[in-house]
């Protein structure tokens, strides 16, 4: 069974949106998975008030995936060489890197690092697109959900016509 391993930015987007019925649409037999760093960062924004972590635990889609020790030992390695990431996309790099699972996220400098070390990735636009293409959704229901999105979640989706068409 394939295995989808969230970070943080894209499952707060579908949480604030409570849209997390699409991704089972999308990918019907996949185990969602996210790390114990992105689990702790949305316990944060719970903490910090932020009800659509009630949703996305709520939901019971997402298993925590502790790492292995050759994780922790990649993990480590990533570190040093991205301080940029937080360590909700090295962990969720490292698990991808070692199991073979796909990445989702938005976060431009883990897809470079995952280009560089050939880990399969899926970010935003794909997801939207990818709505459209398996007939989920209707290009003007996903021009709406991008308008909400960007409402909600305060993101400016760049390739909207590449979505769209």
């Amino acid at each position: 069974m394939r295995s989808l391993i969230f970070d943080t930015d894209v499952l707060s987007t579908f949480g604030k949106l409570e849209k997390l019925d699409l991704l089972k649409k999308l990918f019907p037999d996949t185990n969602f998975n996210i790390s114990t760093s992105v689990h702790n960062e949305l316990f944060k924004a719970k903490d910090c008030g932020y009800e659509f972590v009630d949703y996305i635990m709520e939901s019971q889609m997402f298993k925590v995936t502790p790492l292995s020790q050759e994780e922790v030992d990649f993990l480590e390695k990533l570190r040093h060489e991205r301080r940029s990431l937080g360590p909700g996309e090295l962990e969720c790099i490292s698990i991808c890197k070692h199991r073979g699972s796909v990445i989702v996220t938005n976060d431009v400098v883990a897809k470079k690092v995952c280009d560089y070390y050939h880990i399969d990735f899926i970010d935003l636009s794909m997801l939207l697109k990818s709505l459209i293409v398996s007939n989920i959704l209707t290009s003007e229901e996903v021009r709406e959900l991008i308008y909400e999105i960007e409402e909600k979640d305060k993101i400016i989706i760049k390739d909207v016509d590449d979505i769209l068409n």
